[in-house]
């Protein structure tokens, strides 16, 4: 990545909301480009190098290979929700959540690790948050991306079926 002087050194005072500096450069390098390449195999910044380099170079659009994760979240959290779940992260800094990668669901009465063990029972898996770093801990992060749109009624039916054996007290 190539940053003028200019722009690596101007202030933007709204990026401490996100990071310990309002230097744009700084934050470019240990806030985001540090966090994607840090402990990475030299090998790997390569492949990510000739990547980015094929996106700004209108040879390749990643978005293509990822669009449909936001639409296959929203149906995934509607089989959750269905089946007793509650989102556990809905908003970040009190704006809603797009649909992405990846979302996190709780269970009434259980701790994420509870939940991450019974839900292996029925053939689904997670991580739970308290690996993450999360805050919270009484939830899982449930990945979309390797999910295919064809195995969902059979996740409909397994999230239904742990529901029916793990009603939800709704007093």
């Amino acid at each position: 990545m190539a940053i003028s002087d200019k722009l690596y050194n101007r202030s933007y005072p709204d990026l401490l909301r996100y990071y310990n500096t309002d230097k744009f450069g700084h934050s470019v390098v240990f806030g985001a480009l540090y966090g994607i390449t840090a402990g990475v195999a030299h090998s790997v910044q390569y492949g990510l190098a000739a990547l980015l380099k094929a996106v700004n170079e209108g040879i390749y659009n990643y978005r293509d290979d990822v669009i449909d994760y936001e639409g296959k979240a929203a149906d995934m959290k509607k089989f959750f929700v269905s089946g007793g779940f509650k989102i556990v992260y809905d908003t970040d800094l009190d704006v809603p959540i797009a649909d992405g990668f990846y979302f996190t669901v709780s269970y009434p009465g259980m701790t994420g690790r509870e939940l991450l063990q019974e839900l292996l029972r029925y053939g689904i898996s997670t991580i739970s948050l308290d690996i993450t770093g999360s805050e919270r801990t009484e939830g899982l992060r449930v990945c979309v991306s390797m999910v295919p749109r064809d195995i969902f009624p059979e996740l409909q039916q397994r999230l239904k079926t742990f529901n029916e054996n793990h009603p939800v007290n709704k007093n």
